[in-house]
């Protein structure tokens, strides 16, 4: 598995400079990957938020589950990355990420992956719709973490992976 992890950030390494040239050629595309990394993680967090309130204000039983499953897997994400600690990308190779960012270690798996994924799932759970569109900027969120140069694309494949099963099995498969 550490074999297959590291071919991957290799193949990362290999073709992130395509990536750091095309954004960085053009202000206008930093800015706009700086606009997007801002603006998707305030509205995932008041979409959740805005749930929880709507839950409690309505006394909807299912505000326990909406609490309970993505505080469940945001600990169990910490507690995996803590204990991988792998490196983030600008710490194992020589690059710059197009968003400068300091932290060292806990690259995988994606926190911020992980939990745009569930709670676009805790959304779901109570709005098909909402939960659906949120789903998709979820997505948009796990690619940018890799184009921002902060993570490699299997730490955001292994955050979703991790987000979307136990978000089925806590809000649609325990009854």
């Amino acid at each position: 598995m550490i074999c297959f992890y590291n071919k991957s950030c290799e193949r990362f390494y290999e073709k992130y400079p395509l990536i750091y040239e095309w954004f960085t050629a053009s202000q206008k595309r930093v800015s706009g990957l700086k606009i997007f990394k801002s603006v998707s993680t305030a509205v995932m967090y008041a979409a959740y938020i805005l749930l929880l309130v709507f839950l409690g204000g309505a006394g909807d039983m299912r505000i326990i589950r909406a609490i309970i499953v993505p505080a469940l897997v945001f600990l169990f994400v910490t507690v995996v990355r803590k204990g991988i600690n792998a490196p983030r990308p600008y710490e194992k190779y020589p690059i710059k990420p197009i968003i400068p960012k300091s932290t060292k270690g806990k690259s995988c798996p994606s926190r911020h992956t992980a939990c745009a994924f569930i709670i676009a799932l805790a959304v779901l759970y109570v709005n098909v719709p909402l939960g659906i569109c949120l789903l998709i900027l979820s997505v948009f969120i796990g690619i940018s973490r890799p184009v921002m140069g902060v993570h490699f694309p299997l730490d955001v494949t292994f955050a979703a992976v991790i987000a979307v099963a136990l978000g089925i099995v806590g809000f649609f498969v325990i009854p």
